[in-house]
């Protein structure tokens, strides 16, 4: 009986129909490995346009002054623990200055109205932060941004 099992099996071998079925089982595998991994969410953590968007925010929300051009890179760490749902993400930018500095100082000399002066403290913060920049100037970028994930998107924790 063995030796007639072991005969069939050679004769499968022989005529190769097994071997396209492994090659279908193995496609297979592959395709539901995919599907796995996108739908458990492989990289849940932020995307670049969301950094983007966070990091314009949190520099020049009105873009008048910097606009934050790219994310070159963004290495987003998930929490270790449930606990703790904030990401540490250290993100490489490019801003382009869209005004000098001297262009900002001297449109806060002609700032009167109080509301228009406290929208220009964001930019004096600026100022001081990155020097005497160019408008057109592009300058490279480096922070570390620790997110949370709402109901309504990514934020910054603090």
């Amino acid at each position: 009986m063995g030796f007639m099992r072991d005969f069939k099996l050679g004769e499968l071998l022989k005529r190769g129909c097994g071997v396209r079925s492994m090659q279908f089982g193995r496609w297979v595998l592959g395709v539901v490995l995919v599907l796995f991994l996108t739908s458990c969410g492989f990289n849940q953590g932020p995307d670049k346009n969301t950094v983007r968007q966070i990091l314009q925010d949190k520099l020049d929300p009105s873009s008048q002054v910097i606009v934050v051009q790219t994310i070159n890179t963004l290495n987003a760490a998930k929490p270790a623990a449930e606990q703790n749902p904030r990401w540490m993400v250290d993100v490489d930018a490019t801003l382009l200055f869209k005004q000098s500095a001297a262009e900002v100082a001297s449109a806060l000399q002609n700032t009167r109205s109080v509301p228009n002066f406290l929208s220009t403290a964001g930019q004096i913060s600026l100022m001081l932060q990155f020097g005497n920049f160019k408008a057109g100037e592009t300058q490279a970028y480096h922070t570390r941004l620790v997110l949370l994930k709402g109901s309504s998107g990514w934020m910054l924790a603090n």
